[in-house]
């Protein structure tokens, strides 16, 4: 049974994210609805954190968080105003979405869908591996840039600062830490 025949509105996908939206919905408040401009401030209470407040525009179809600009399928905050003051939600979901929409993209000869790999034509053209392509390996990258002076000189420095400090693994200077802890927790 197609979605034409099963009465629905929109897609199972666009149908599943609406119900999604219109479930989170249900834990916000709608506080301030201007009917003239019909925008509406709404509260996000989340246990545990501060409560976050979004103004929907339903004119303008935005909201502030901007999913509903971003995929045209109204957010939660919006589906709260919808849902609080009772409006047909069909009126808020862009015609793109719709089942008859869905159905024209196919019948209208503009789009084919591919049939199975067994009908796809041969190619007309043999693939090749570029030699130029770096292929890249486990672990971290060796380094390409070549040591001068500079470097030599700061890995000298290092050298002789542990050598006097002590810091190195063997010894003066790890006999010398080894009887200061001693003394230490003795």
């Amino acid at each position: 049974m197609n979605l034409q025949q099963r009465n629905q509105a929109w897609p199972d996908d666009v149908f599943k994210r609406i119900a999604s939206n219109n479930k989170l919905g249900t834990r916000h408040s709608v506080d301030l609805y201007n009917h003239s401009k019909q925008t509406a401030s709404v509260t996000v209470h989340v246990p545990g954190t501060s409560s976050r407040t979004f103004r929907v525009s339903l004119l303008e179809r935005a909201c502030d968080c901007g999913q509903w600009r971003l995929s045209g399928i109204p957010c939660s905050h919006a589906l709260a105003v919808i849902r609080q003051y009772v409006l047909d939600i069909t009126l808020y979901v862009p015609e793109c979405y719709s089942t008859i929409e869905y159905a024209l993209t196919y019948t209208s000869g503009f789009f084919a869908p591919l049939a199975d790999v067994e009908y796809w034509d041969e190619p007309n053209f043999q693939l090749r591996h570029n030699p130029g392509r770096r292929i890249r390996r486990r672990g971290r990258d060796v380094t390409t840039r070549i040591h001068n002076e500079m470097d030599w000189a700061q890995t000298r420095a290092r050298q002789q600062y542990q050598a006097q400090d002590g810091a190195g693994t063997s010894g003066q200077g790890s006999l010398r830490r080894r009887r200061l802890c001693f003394r230490l927790f003795c």
